[in-house]
Formats: structure tokens, sequence, C-alpha cells
């Protein structure tokens, strides 16, 4: 993996508490929660407001991150973070939900805007860039009526938990490809939708 591609940081998005556990918005959180289990990890608390658990097998330290301040806090903990390992925003890989894009679509990107997401845009702020690397889960189906922000904070139904598993694994599977062999790979393998339909470009 080149020097230009290598991701020390990857934080995975979400609010703290039982509330929150099993909603659209915690995708970050599930994802990272997902990869950990997989590679026999847990995540502990860490010094500031998040949880953290540090990897390295061949790619050097990777240090995983669920910051804990309600969403559109999520840059505080995580530049902090960023500072004290004194990290680049292109060395950092952020994971979160997308309601723009429909459940089943991984999205990974070297750059771009928040598009909305609150907890991103946090992140951005903080750091004073938009090259930060993301991977983005869409969220949205075609059932909800109401408003954009209460759906993203809604109880994923039981009746999507099968495809939501497919996506969160498949989601783990992309994460492992982007801290091996680097994100240009995994942006060609995994940047589709995993519920059987093609990626939107």
């Amino acid at each position: 993996m080149s020097d230009e591609s290598k991701i020390s940081l990857v934080v995975g998005l979400g609010n703290p508490g039982a509330r929150y556990e099993k909603t659209w918005h915690n995708l970050g959180y599930m994802v990272v929660d997902r990869w950990a289990a997989i590679h026999g990890l847990n995540f502990r608390p860490g010094r500031g407001e998040y949880y953290q658990l540090a990897w390295g097998k061949g790619v050097g330290k990777v240090t995983f991150l669920k910051p804990t301040p309600y969403m559109n806090l999520s840059g505080i903990p995580t530049g902090g973070v960023a500072r004290y390992l004194k990290l680049s925003p292109e060395n950092i890989l952020v994971i979160c939900d997308d309601v723009a894009l429909p459940l089943g679509v991984l999205r990974i990107r070297k750059t771009g805007s928040a598009g909305g997401h609150k907890g991103l845009a946090s992140i951005i702020g903080t750091l004073g860039s938009e090259e930060i690397p993301r991977m983005r889960l869409g969220i949205w189906t075609e059932n909800w009526r109401g408003d954009l922000a209460d759906y993203v904070l809604s109880a994923i139904p039981k009746k999507l938990r099968d495809d939501l598993l497919i996506v969160v694994n498949s989601a783990a599977e992309a994460l492992d490809s982007i801290l091996t062999e680097g994100i240009e790979t995994a942006m060609n393998r995994y940047n589709r939708n995993f519920l059987g339909q093609d990626a939107p470009e």
C-alpha cells in the first residue's frame, strides 16, 4: 500500500446510548464494531469523549475511534486524537450513514463535502479540510414520508435486519481492503450496491 493512501485513524460515527443503538445514524458505529469483532478486538474508553482500539498487522498502527459526544460534535474528539497522533486529514477515514444513497450502496471517496451529514461536517470543520477519505453507507428506503432528520434517528425495521447485516459485513470487508490494499483498490471493488442493484454514480 502506498503512503498516500495510508489510513492511520478510522472514525466510525454514531450517537451514544441505548436509545440510538439500532438507528440508521449509527451505521458508522456498527461497521467498526463488526470489524473489531471479526478481528477479536474490543473498544475501550479513551482519555476523552471516545472509545478506541489500536490494531497493527503488517500495515503499521491503526487507531479506531468511536466519538461519544452527539453526532454534530464528532469533530471535537476526532480532531484531538488526530492532533495527538500528528495526522493529516488524508490519513483519516470516516465511516458514516448517507440518507442520499439507497440502502445497500457503499460509497468510498477520498474527498468531498459533508453532503448534509452533521457528524462529517463537524470533522471537516474541526480539521479545516474536505480532503478526508470517507466510506458512506446508504440508508434510504422508499417507505418513509416524514422529515429526514427524524428518519436517520428512527429505529431500523426488523424486516430489514438481514439486509443490514449484509451491508455491515460488506463494509467491514471494504475497511479491511482500505487498510491493507489502499483506497483505490477498495473503491474499485466495493463501490456498488450489495443488495442487488448497481450503485449510482
